[in-house]
């Protein structure tokens, strides 16, 4: 058998790149499920097809929708639910919606860099007879909100066209596209598509399938097996997130089903935070004997209003020091306007500080367009005293990769100051897109075993009013808790380590966005995280719009174990371009020999010279 395509049946055929092509033939005619990329042409000349009538596509997902052009005589189907982001789907990029304050996930950024012509949409129920075969749809959301299966009978057999709803028995592919809020955002939502999720597979094998066929994964000829461990695995993997959740403080009503689970680890009381703080909003300001303030984060104007109502009664004579414990919205936002009106040194870790003082270079959840001004960049551990208190700034990858935390010592008291990383309840790692990295010395692992070694009397969340500590045996329980994650993660993904399928920004673009002119040349960054124990090899190519006829030749380069490694491009911008604003430039990806497609994107923004 030819490694790149197997046979199922007489008529149907699956083609193996970097996503699972399905080809339904009849003579040298053929109609395809999620064509993408252009490897499988070999596949159609071996069959001797020559006439493709029809495509068809399970989902939104830029990886497994073309890459190549269309002809005009080819039928294109898609889900109904969807069809506005292969169609329409320069309104998503052009929305702001879609680019500032994300706190939904719903479409996912992974579309299409350009529209396509779109001739059917297909709903529940929906049938077509072709060749020999009937094809038949069933709306199967999880993955996405309107993804479809196709389910195929030819040849006296039934194949189930799946999406990535499944990998392979018991995996997923990988595990953002499930975050989904429900009573909340889908910001609050870790795993909040597996209900979903199962009752897509659930129906999926009502259809009794002779085969699941994923679009990325393996051929699974036992479909009751493989869901079965599927769903199993990813009911333990939730209940593991659950156990230490800082979620279930703030609201308890999502997981009352939870209450009692063994391994759980119950909800601490708060204490009072010390007389000389004062909370506004996201804000903790402490007041030193002197009536000097220290402030950290300021996302509202009201946080500088009630700042200066204490400076009217006296508590305040001003504001000396200013600390940003980390980039979301809610954080930042008001922090040009506060700058303005207290001129005090602002001070920030020096992964916080990459991020608010050019945000147009990420695309993050809770992203903010506001730019900070930062006098000190910290690095881990670095101190300073400020009056009567020693502060001491660490790199604090809690609830997001890009946080610092600050260790205030004085007047009898060791104050740790979380950001949003910790509640009374746990850690707040409920969005996949914060980069909550699992792992010894990332992520919770290394916050908590700074916890452990400097033994905070309190500890602050922003969002919480009173403060609260940690005892060894909870912060015992939180580390095995993390490591007993690490391992069913990495097994609920076809990858050798669980990061792969969870951290979503694993590759991602530097900068994602930039203005630029044409005729000047653009600098790009492809930065990928290796999260494996042992050396990667990633090749890269950024492409660029056809019309440009301007091609960049691949990169590669070999990463090291378990840091960041990079491939730098220079991109040279036609002086002929007339399409000026928003450019969309996907960027093709292998990684490890494994081909990912046009895995992420990058965002240009042409802008028109003075000679324009």
């Amino acid at each position: 058998m030819d490694p790149h395509f197997s046979q199922l049946s007489e008529h149907l055929y699956v083609h193996h790149g970097h996503v699972n092509i399905g080809i339904l033939r009849d003579g040298d005619r053929a109609l395809l499920i999620d064509p993408s990329g252009t490897t499988f042409s070999t596949t159609l000349a071996e069959l001797g097809i020559t006439n493709v009538e029809r495509m068809l596509f399970t989902h939104h997902h830029r990886d497994n929708v073309l890459g190549f052009p269309i002809a005009d005589n080819v039928r294109v189907g898609v889900p109904a639910k969807e069809a506005p982001w292969f169609a329409e789907v320069e309104t998503f990029w052009n929305d702001p919606q879609y680019r500032w304050h994300l706190y939904n996930y719903h479409p996912h950024n992974l579309l299409l860099a350009d529209a396509i012509r779109v001739t059917d949409t297909y709903t529940e129920g929906a049938q077509m007879a072709w060749g020999s075969a009937l094809l038949t749809v069933l709306e199967t959301p999880g993955h996405t909100d309107g993804s479809i299966t196709y389910l195929i009978d030819v040849d006296g057999k039934r194949f189930a066209f799946t999406g990535d709803l499944i990998y392979d028995e018991g995996q997923l592919w990988e595990l953002y596209s499930l975050q989904k809020g429900q009573q909340t955002s889908d910001y609050h939502g870790f795993l909040g598509a597996r209900e979903e999720l199962k009752e897509s597979l659930e129906k999926v094998r009502q259809a009794l399938p002779t085969a699941l066929i994923p679009t990325h994964g393996v051929v699974m000829d036992t479909p009751d097996r493989a869901i079965d461990a599927l769903l199993e695995r990813l009911a333990y993997c939730y209940d593991k997130y659950v156990a230490i959740s800082a979620l279930r403080h703030y609201f308890p009503k999502l997981f009352t089903e939870f209450e009692g689970h063994p391994g759980h680890m119950p909800i601490r009381e708060g204490k009072p935070p010390p007389e000389f703080l004062r909370h506004f909003g996201t804000t903790w300001l402490i007041i030193s004997e002197n009536g000097e303030a220290f402030v950290m984060d300021c996302g509202s104007p009201n946080v500088i209003k009630q700042i200066q109502q204490l400076q009217a009664d006296s508590e305040v004579s001003e504001v000396t020091q200013f600390w940003v414990t980390h980039y979301h919205d809610d954080h930042v936002n008001a922090i040009p306007e506060f700058q303005e009106t207290f001129p005090c040194e602002t001070i920030a870790d020096s992964v916080v500080d990459a991020v608010i003082t050019n945000p147009i270079g990420f695309r993050l959840p809770c992203i903010s367009p506001a730019v900070t001004r930062v006098d000190r960049i910290t690095r881990d551990g670095d101190s300073w005293q400020w009056n009567e208190f020693t502060m001491t700034a660490y790199h604090f990858p809690g609830q997001t990769y890009y946080h610092g935390g600050l260790l205030v010592e004085g007047r009898g008291v060791r104050m740790f100051f979380a950001g949003d990383s910790f509640t009374m309840a746990g850690i707040d790692d409920y969005c996949s897109g914060n980069r909550n990295l699992l792992g010894t010395d990332v992520g919770y692992e290394k916050c908590l075993r700074l916890i452990q070694a400097l033994k905070p009397t309190h500890i602050f969340n922003c969002h919480v009013d009173p403060a609260f500590d940690f005892t060894d045996a909870e912060i015992a329980c939180m580390l095995d808790t993390l490591a007993d994650r690490e391992k069913c993660y990495t097994a609920l993904f076809p990858w050798d380590h669980a990061n792969y399928g969870m951290d979503e920004h694993w590759v991602r673009c530097y900068p994602y966005e930039q203005e630029i002119t044409p005729g000047e040349t653009a600098q790009l960054r492809v930065e990928i995280t290796n999260h494996s124990p042992e050396p990667r090899t990633a090749t890269a190519q950024p492409m660029l719009p056809p019309a440009w006829d301007v091609e960049i030749d691949p990169a590669h380069t070999t990463i090291p174990p378990k840091v960041d490694g990079h491939i730098d491009f220079s991109i040279p911008i036609p002086q002929h371009c007339k399409a000026l604003g928003r450019i969309v430039v996907p960027v093709d990806l292998t990684y490890n020999a494994r081909p990912l497609g046009q895995f992420r994107e990058a965002i240009f923004v042409l802008t028109c010279s003075t000679n324009c």
